[in-house]
């Protein structure tokens, strides 16, 4: 599995995804959205790309009832990693296309990511 929920401390949900993302590990990180969200929290996510290596082909990415109904609940997202990565990061995550702030901050970034997503 590409991503493990190292731990969530209140609001802050830190999350690593390292290899070939899937649906699975999307159901994953939404599953504990969900949870957060039905006892009150709106979650900020702090992403860490670790050797990430994208998306897996074929897989069904075409359920955005998340992102429709629970989608405003998510406050930020930082995510951290290659700059390879940003323009196809931002367009799974559709940033400008949700209420949600969303930030792409390079591995060497990490401490300004976190202090962001706290803000």
């Amino acid at each position: 599995m590409a991503c493990e929920i190292l731990r969530i401390d209140g609001e802050i949900v830190h999350i690593r995804l390292k290899g070939i993302m899937k649906p699975t590990d999307l159901q994953s990180i939404q599953n504990a959205g969900k949870k957060l969200i039905g006892q009150g929290i709106k979650p900020r996510l702090l992403v860490t790309l670790d050797d990430f290596q994208g998306w897996e082909k074929g897989g069904n990415w075409d359920d955005v009832g998340f992102m429709l109904t629970q989608g405003k609940n998510i406050t930020k997202m930082a995510i951290v990693g290659d700059e390879r990565w940003k323009e196809d990061v931002f367009a799974f995550v559709a940033k400008g296309l949700r209420p949600t702030e969303i930030e792409f901050f390079a591995l060497s970034a990490l401490n300004e990511a976190e202090s962001w997503v706290q803000a």
